[in-house]
């Protein structure tokens, strides 16, 4: 039990891919000891697969069947099963590179580590299988800031690509059933929050693209559809947390001698984080309250970093363009200095944007950015000096609220 590691595989009509995933599993520079294998109610060839790897890895591969139910469900009911003390969740259609968990099982150098997670690389395979590797996609600038930050922000690293403790799974409770799509981040966010994670910028599976449908089969949908699930997911993950994750973890971000510029900050890390989500209500509701606590102090430098990125999530900003969030924002920006401040932040942050949509012609979204950053050519203010700091390592105190 002590450091062996159980890797779980759902799946569901995979039956062209599951061979090759299973296969980079058992296959580990650093072994694992039990491979769950959940078809979570096939209608395709994958029970044929199922019983093929079973033989082939008599007494490492272990398979369970039920009614189609959704992932979660499947994952609820393949970690009931599991051995181990580490877990590694690998989807069906992914590869795991050969010495993927023993790069991840490095992280664990201090028991306060709970999750250790690794970077990916997409593929794909074209119709004579010939394969093409690309890039991560977005990865954070880790060089600053805690993980919990940057997994708050937006998530970047899969299931395929993270190994955790199974006390801190049994602590964190079970995956969510009602959620078709974001389960791994709305976990992710559930262990962040009261566990240390480190990450390794280290290449550990290969993600594969295609154009499947997916979810369970009561809701599916096209690849082609994932964003907009994926947005309207994750709107629901971060309402569903605001009252659940107090505000006393994100003043535990930064670090400063003065109590009101570290709440100041904490307030516009959770807007920032719901901006990203594009719940502007919500984000607007911190970003007040943060300019009410010290409204004639500008905004420091840390401060000021924070807001431009709620403009950087990968949702976009054209929520933020209609114009009921405009003018929500020009009569914070009109109260007192710290919201003028804030605004001027968010154009900062939109002037990327607004070059993308010029290369890309397009001239009504570029001029409508524009028209929102034209006030930073005379508007510009000196940053309070404060020792306001972000930590990159939480003290462990903060975890346990």
């Amino acid at each position: 039990m002590a450091g062996e590691i159980c890797a779980i595989v759902p799946t569901f009509n995979r039956g062209a891919y599951l061979a090759e995933a299973v296969t980079a599993i058992a296959s580990q520079t650093r072994p694992v000891s039990d491979i769950v294998i959940w078809d979570d109610g096939s209608t395709d060839d994958t029970p044929h697969h199922v019983a093929d790897l079973k033989t082939r890895y008599h007494g490492l591969v272990r398979a369970f069947r039920s009614e189609n139910g959704g992932k979660a469900k499947a994952l609820n009911a393949a970690l009931s099963e599991a051995r181990g003390e580490y877990i590694w969740i690998c989807d069906d259609d992914d590869v795991a590179l050969p010495d993927a968990t023993q790069i991840l099982m490095q992280g664990f150098d201090s028991p306060d580590v709970s999750l250790v997670a690794g970077r990916h690389l997409r593929f794909r395979d074209d119709a004579n299988g010939h394969r093409t590797t690309y890039d991560t996609g977005y990865w954070p600038d880790l060089s600053s800031g805690s993980p919990l930050r940057h997994i708050l922000e937006d998530i970047f690293f899969f299931q395929n690509a993270s190994l955790v403790r199974r006390q801190a799974l049994q602590d964190a409770g079970p995956f969510r059933e009602d959620l078709l799509r974001s389960i791994d981040y709305e976990m992710f966010v559930r262990l962040a929050a009261r566990n240390r994670v480190r990450i390794v910028d280290e290449v550990v599976f290969l993600q594969r693209k295609h154009d499947g449908a997916r979810g369970p089969s009561s809701a599916q949908h096209a690849a082609d559809q994932s964003d907009s699930v994926w947005k309207s997911h994750d709107l629901k993950i971060f309402r569903d947390v605001r009252g659940t994750l107090p505000l006393s973890l994100y003043e535990a971000l930064y670090d400063g001698s003065d109590p009101i510029m570290v709440q100041r900050a904490a307030l516009l890390q959770r807007g920032t984080v719901y901006a990203r989500r594009t719940d502007w209500d919500m984000a607007l509701e911190d970003f007040t309250a943060a300019g009410a606590l010290d409204p004639d102090r500008s905004l420091t430098s840390v401060d000021a970093n924070i807001v431009r990125r709620a403009m950087s999530g990968k949702h976009g900003i054209d929520d933020a363009l209609t114009p009921e969030i405009r003018r929500k924002l020009t009569d914070l920006s009109r109260q007192d200095q710290a919201g003028k401040d804030i605004l001027n932040a968010l154009r900062r942050g939109a002037i990327w944007h607004g070059r993308a949509a010029t290369r890309n012609r397009n001239l009504s979204k570029a001029l409508s950015i524009a028209s929102l950053a034209a006030p930073l050519l005379w508007s510009r203010t000196k940053a309070t000096e404060s020792d306001l700091i972000e930590r990159d390592t939480l003290p462990l105190e903060a975890y346990q609220w």
